[in-house]
């Protein structure tokens, strides 16, 4: 196998995978947000110098892959490319959205559907033709409903509508101010409209919302059962714009699954009116090692069976 590097980046996370001839494993490296959105090229080009003296990589590479949130558009790709081209990163460069690594990570480059629902959210699908639709990821303006952004921002709303007496009373109140280490809830109103609170720090508040859930707050199961639905239904029309038969093999990504319990029956609830039936299965390879996947097909390799095996394999000695 060529020198290759796999290289996932989402909003809060970033990894990147080293393998060199016979798939041996060369290094694995972290950081932090890879969103080309937040980052812009600047930004990006530091991302990669110091993920590049992580991995004690030899240059040029014989494939990358930059699979990137903030990423899914051709004018865009086409700049990260040059980019990379442009540092001597890689001979071939393949530049996707993290959905996408994550779709062909999931199913090992099959058909099937996989949600992310880390600090944005979206749904990607593949079908037996290989044509691949999408819903969601519009960002957390535009959208992201199910992510860890919209529960976090939903969590406050409803605290503050608690406050307010117009809501019902729920722990979130109480929960969300200590987590914010606001004295009084009106000092809220800096936090977000100054930019302090960021969308990272919106969606970290998911675990607060989550851990009300599960505490039986009826506000908090409210919110986590929206997120579900909303994702549930993304997974529908995908499901639809494909053509895909009614049984769904649907992967997750993104630390919202984590309360996987949560979500995952609001999601079959809503997806069923459209005829789907939702099944679960676990992903074969983390995003990173379809990243990795991709990689190899821009080196000129195979990514087939044998290498998605392979990958599996090496999977226990990838920890991040």
């Amino acid at each position: 196998m060529a020198q290759i590097v796999g290289i996932d980046g989402g909003g809060t996370h970033t990894r990147a995978v080293a393998l060199g001839p016979g798939g041996r494993l060369l290094g694995v490296a972290s950081a932090g947000c890879g969103n080309f959105q937040v980052l812009g090229l600047v930004g990006l080009e530091e991302l990669f110098a110091g993920l590049r003296a992580a991995l004690e990589v030899e240059l040029p590479l014989d494939g990358l892959c930059l699979a990137l949130a903030g990423a899914g558009r051709v004018a865009e790709q086409q700049a990260i490319a040059e980019l990379a081209l442009g540092q001597g990163w890689a001979s071939q460069v393949r530049v996707v959205s993290d959905a996408q690594a994550a779709l062909v990570g999931a199913h090992g480059n099959q058909a099937g559907l996989v949600v992310l629902a880390g600090t944005g959210s979206m749904v990607l699908g593949r079908n037996a033709a290989g044509v691949q639709a999408r819903a969601g990821g519009w960002g957390p303006l535009l959208g992201d409903e199910g992510s860890g952004y919209f529960l976090g921002m939903e969590g406050i709303r409803a605290a503050l509508r608690a406050r307010d007496g117009w809501g019902p009373a729920t722990l979130l109140a109480e929960r969300l101010r200590c987590a914010l280490g606001l004295a009084d809830w009106d000092q809220v109103v800096r936090q977000i409209y100054s930019g302090e609170l960021g969308r990272d720090g919106v969606a970290a508040l998911a675990t607060e919302v989550i851990g009300a859930a599960r505490d039986g707050d009826p506000c908090a199961r409210a919110i986590t059962a929206a997120a579900g639905e909303a994702l549930g239904r993304q997974v529908g029309a995908v499901a639809g714009k494909l053509a895909m038969g009614p049984d769904l093999a649907v992967a997750g990504a993104g630390g919202v699954f984590a309360a996987r319990e949560l979500l995952w029956p609001a999601m079959q609830a809503a997806a069923a009116p459209g005829g789907w039936r939702l099944r679960w299965c676990e992903a074969l390879l983390p995003p990173v090692l379809g990243a990795v996947l991709i990689a190899m097909e821009a080196a000129g390799l195979e990514p087939g069976a044998t290498a998605t095996e392979s990958l599996v394999r090496l999977r226990p000695a990838i920890a991040f």
